[in-house]
């Protein structure tokens, strides 16, 4: 038997929404909510006619418990980034609903019009898993909203990142993640598909890895470039003795990236590196400049370029 639909009256739901029980009547009168009347003539107003007067309105339910739910407002799938870009809405809004296939066919239409991946990535994906992070604090979406996003979103870098030709064999070797105590795997992900794209052989190592892990994997790859994506710090200075400690460890011919969220203009002037990356267009025009094989230095010697990646999505999350 299917479950019976919760109905209201149309003073309940003035109370859940902190207005005027004539203002909810006045809605009901005008259509804007939709209602149906018992034997005695009294409105009665049903959930989903509702979530959609909330989800039209982009009104909200103030008070949820007086009508029995969450707390989380069935206005929760609403549009969370508000994005001027029209394209960058509609990937926002296919993701709060999980909608894989259109977040797809948004990317790749991007990629085929000549947008280089790694801009695509940055331009869509950054700004909606902000939007994301904001949205869950703000209690608009549900945990399992933004994991399911993350999921998605991780599994177009992927696709994204086997679109492109393999490396030459003579590519120049980088890898890099985010170390120990950041959770956040979208930041070096995209790392790793902008320096793919760039003609890099890149190869992201992971998040939450401790530096002495990223150490022993400079030794086996031997490579021009290590990156470090860092979007969460818990101990400045214990970060701080071990990155630059990491950072010495590395061969004078290895140039070493650095960047992230986490990376304040305090921190960045006490981090031992060859430059500092605030986004992935920056990280790019480095990574294709003759000199990147110029050796370690302080990042006051070089001009700041920017954050590496998006920012993260909640300190909570695993991605």
């Amino acid at each position: 038997m299917a479950a019976r639909q919760l109905h209201f009256s149309p003073k309940k739901v003035a109370l859940a929404m902190a207005v005027g029980e004539s203002t909810v009547k006045r809605w009901c009168d005008s259509g804007a909510i939709s209602t149906t009347k018992t034997s005695g003539g009294h409105r009665k107003i049903g959930l989903d006619s509702l979530q959609h007067f909330l989800h039209e309105t982009e009104k909200c339910i103030a008070h949820p418990e007086v009508l029995g739910l969450p707390n989380l407002a069935p206005s929760r799938t609403k549009c969370v980034c508000n994005s001027k870009n029209p394209v960058s809405q509609a990937f926002c809004d296919a993701l709060v609903c999980g909608d894989e296939a259109t977040c797809r066919k948004l990317v790749f239409e991007l990629v085929e019009s000549g947008s280089r991946r790694s801009e695509v990535a940055e331009s869509l994906i950054t700004s909606t898993m902000y939007g994301f992070g904001e949205a869950w604090a703000c209690n608009q979406i549900d945990v399992y909203q933004e994991r399911r996003g993350c999921d998605i979103v991780m599994g177009l870098l992927h696709e994204l990142r086997r679109s492109l030709p393999k490396p030459d064999a003579c590519a120049p070797v980088a890898i890099g993640g985010a170390p120990e105590g950041d959770p956040y795997q979208l930041p070096t992900a995209m790392v790793e598909l902008a320096l793919l794209e760039a003609g890099w052989n890149a190869t992201n190592l992971g998040c939450d890895l401790p530096l002495d892990s990223i150490q022993t994997a400079a030794r086996d790859y031997a490579p021009q470039l290590v990156w470090l994506s860092i979007s969460a710090v818990s101990d400045q200075d214990r970060f701080v003795a071990a990155q630059n400690e990491f950072a010495e460890s590395l061969s004078d011919d290895v140039t070493l990236l650095v960047g992230g969220r986490a990376v304040s203009g305090d921190l960045r002037r006490r981090l031992v590196c060859t430059a500092h990356c605030t986004t992935l267009r920056h990280l790019v025009d480095l990574a294709e400049m003759p000199s990147m094989n110029s050796g370690k230095r302080s990042p006051t010697q070089l001009p700041v370029a920017g954050d590496v990646g998006p920012p993260p999505v909640d300190p909570e999350s695993n991605s």
